[in-house]
């Protein structure tokens, strides 16, 4: 367990835990911290009682997309589903940009957030993880483009483009300082500008979770593909406020529930087969 914020790794696609047997007693509301015994106690009375609203994005494919009234999907619309289908949770969902994410959080008790989000100490001053797959870095191109990206030393003297306020962000920036011909970097609201940017050529090279830079390769008509070795294979998890400890210790218990670890095993496997 790290030091700052709550964190429990969850990788439902590797692991099983056992069963977790809840009671309908509310006695307390998780005031001993995330132990087994006050999860199991409070989990029903406290998340029947709430209407909770998610902030995501819009254009992560494979893992969550929303376009006009349709209703969202992808792996992660199918997890909460599931958790509402389980403990009769109303779930909201409301659409932003990827910086409002952590602020959007930190500010509203029972606004949480899943996307790709990944989990970084800097992050985990200002909100909470409940930590529920892995995911590195990778890079996206055009098809026709043949020069060399492996890593991040390849990207000095090209243009590329990377989400604002993302771990890439921060990546290229410090590899910048390394470089002795400059990046030109572009930071862009949203996945889908980043990926326009590559496909008309406004940027050479783009930086997102490979994951999803998979799927939208795949998606693509061959007009893009994923290059170089995957890097910082790091944690992705639901974003919750750190003032309200039982709604985060709650997602932690519902994560564990065998059911879910089953369906997310199902689903995050698919998704992979499908990159």
């Amino acid at each position: 367990m790290a030091s700052q914020g709550l964190i429990l790794l969850i990788i439902v696609s590797l692991i099983g835990l056992g069963n977790t047997n809840l009671t309908s007693s509310c006695d307390s509301i998780c005031n001993n911290g995330c132990t087994v015994k006050y999860l199991r106690t409070n989990i029903r009375c406290y998340l029947q009682s709430k209407q909770i609203t998610i902030i995501t994005a819009t254009d992560q494919t494979s893992f969550i997309t929303h376009s006009g009234n349709n209703p969202p999907s992808g792996f992660d619309v199918d997890l909460m589903k599931y958790i509402g289908d389980i403990y009769q949770i109303n779930f909201l969902y409301q659409y932003g940009q990827f910086s409002q994410f952590v602020p959007t959080v930190q500010n509203n008790t029972n606004i949480i957030s899943i996307s790709t989000q990944t989990d970084t100490l800097a992050r985990e001053q200002l909100v909470n993880f409940v930590q529920f797959y892995t995911s590195g870095t990778g890079f996206i191109v055009r098809s026709t483009y043949h020069q060399t990206v492996n890593g991040l030393n390849d990207l000095c003297g090209k243009t590329v483009v990377v989400l604002a306020s993302s771990t890439q962000e921060s990546d290229v920036q410090a590899q910048n300082v390394k470089c002795k011909v400059a990046i030109t970097m572009q930071s862009v609201p949203s996945i889908s500008d980043m990926i326009n940017a590559v496909q008309m050529s406004a940027a050479e090279v783009g930086l997102y979770g490979e994951a999803v830079l998979k799927a939208i390769a795949r998606k693509s008509n061959n007009q893009l593909k994923v290059v170089g070795q995957i890097y910082d294979i790091q944690p992705r998890g639901i974003l919750c406020n750190k003032r309200n400890m039982p709604l985060c210790c709650a997602l932690v218990t519902v994560f564990a529930h065998p059911e879910l670890i089953c369906l997310g095993r199902r689903v995050y496997q698919h998704v992979y087969q499908a990159l």
